[in-house]
């Protein structure tokens, strides 16, 4: 009879109240959501100094401390908890009045933090979300050892979805097959096939791009398979194409669903064939390339439009390679973040070496319609403008492009149905909401610096912030 085998997943608490520690207790075992195969053991110690030796005994996955510890205060041990390990997520609790206390946490390192008096559900939610993020925080860790038969360069992954195309494509590369990689824009379709280029028998030959998309109509034949002297006005020499130019090694034919129709059945038999023949020439000359096709439509509804060619269609289809988008592989996020700032910070020459785990959250929730070129543009962004050794979450949260839906830009639709009064309170209310939570943002959690940026008084702004931004809490 086999034994499944369980994972323990140990969560720290530092809390010195015994009604409060009964209460995690409860939730621990009856609120939160978890996996089959999941075992949650919750360790408790009164103090931060026995939780910090209590590091130093056992693995840890996820810590929850008060603010309010007898001895060491709860934002202490949170400082002594990152120069410890940075990957462990801390939440911290705290009153519901002491709104700078939990701005000053979450500028330290914080992952979140939970708010006095409980709410069983909230609770449970937030100890959940912490424990996924901690996994992926544990697998996104550059203190781990890579992962074995993995040797890609530029291709950077760890989640299920990428070790599958990585799979993939050790599984393809020295079969000389043409091969057809389908995925949203931004993906990383080219890498992929640079990657099949890499491990192919012919990877000491050219890897020739060409992207279907940037001809004209008038030009892409003469810059597929060449021309030769007096084939056209202008033709005043000889010109090898981008497939010739390929031979003995890779062509990458990205985004082949724009092909021009008429260009379809050429390349067509240059895959049948292994043969071109220039624009203006009789004479055939033989290629031996791969050719490796990428593209972000479905070119089998394409085809039922007529709009491909069925037979082109089937002799790209032989060996296929489904990209994942980004927000399928959250578990990558990380992992690319610091692939990224590692790259940029050395182009930059900037001392920037990690993220803050506020700004892994906001990474991972962000649905990333541009995928991992948009991730790369933002931490580019982020390690040009960084004035600290770690890109934290006001570095990044303005680079997003779609805003939070509770930071939306209301239109008029949202307010002509409603009496005057009330329309001008929810548009008081957004406007307000949405200031304090970008000045905020600005000044980094700062609560004296913002109000001096907005020029109101402090006790006024901390007011307007109370009233406005408690339940973005």
């Amino acid at each position: 009879m086999s034994v499944t085998k369980h994972k323990v997943f140990t969560i720290l608490l530092v809390e010195d109240d015994a009604g409060d520690v009964d209460m995690f207790l409860r939730t621990v075992e009856h609120e939160l959501p978890r996996h089959e195969d999941e075992q949650v053991t919750l360790v408790i110690n009164a103090t931060a100094e026995g939780a910090l030796e209590r590091l130093q005994q056992q693995p840890i996955d996820l810590i929850i401390a008060d603010v309010r510890l007898p001895g060491m205060s709860g934002i202490e041990f949170l400082r002594r908890v990152q120069d410890l390990n940075r990957r462990i997520p801390v939440i911290i609790v705290s009153w519901v009045h002491a709104i700078e206390t939990v701005i000053d946490a979450m500028r330290h390192g914080a992952f979140d933090y939970i708010v006095k008096p409980y709410d069983t559900m909230d609770l449970s939610a937030r100890i959940h979300r912490a424990m996924r993020m901690s996994e992926i925080l544990l697998q996104a860790s550059p203190d781990e050892p890579a992962a074995p038969r993995i040797p890609f360069k530029n291709l950077v992954g760890v989640s299920p979805p990428i070790r599958n195309v990585m799979a993939m494509i050790e599984a393809i590369a020295r079969v000389p097959s043409t091969t057809l990689i389908i995925g949203e824009t931004g993906t990383g379709k080219e890498l992929i096939a640079k990657a099949i280029h890499e491990r192919s028998l012919d990877s000491d030959g050219p890897f020739q791009v060409v992207d279907c998309t940037t001809f004209s109509e008038g030009t892409v034949e003469s810059e597929l398979f060449g021309h030769v002297r007096g084939a056209f006005t202008g033709a005043v020499a000889d010109r090898t194409g981008l497939i010739e130019s390929g031979s003995h090694g890779t062509v990458f034919l990205d985004e082949i669903g724009d092909l021009p129709a008429n260009l379809q059945a050429k390349l067509l038999r240059v895959l049948e064939a292994g043969e071109v023949r220039a624009v203006g020439s009789t004479q055939q000359r033989k290629v031996n390339v791969r050719f490796i096709a990428a593209t972000n439509q479905d070119l089998a509804e394409k085809v039922k439009r007529n709009e491909f060619r069925k037979d082109l269609f089937f002799r790209l289809n032989v060996m296929v390679i489904r990209v994942p988008p980004l927000r399928e592989r959250t578990e990558d996020i990380p992992v690319l973040a610091r692939h990224f700032i590692a790259r940029y910070a050395k182009e930059f020459t900037k001392r920037v070496e990690d993220l803050h785990p506020s700004a892994v959250t906001e990474l991972v929730a962000y649905p990333w319609p541009g995928n991992v070129r948009e991730l790369r543009n933002v931490m580019e962004r982020a390690v040009m403008l960084a004035k600290g050794d770690r890109i934290g979450i006001a570095d990044v949260a303005g680079m997003l492009a779609v805003p939070d839906e509770r930071q939306r830009e209301a239109t008029e639709e949202d307010y002509l149905h409603l009496p005057y009064a009330k329309a001008k309170e929810q548009v008081l209310e957004a406007f307000n909401r949405r200031y304090i939570s970008t000045k905020l943002t600005i000044h980094q959690g700062n609560v004296t610096h913002a109000a001096q940026d907005a020029g109101l008084p402090r006790s006024y702004f901390h007011e307007i912030m109370r009233r406005y931004t408690k339940d973005e809490k």
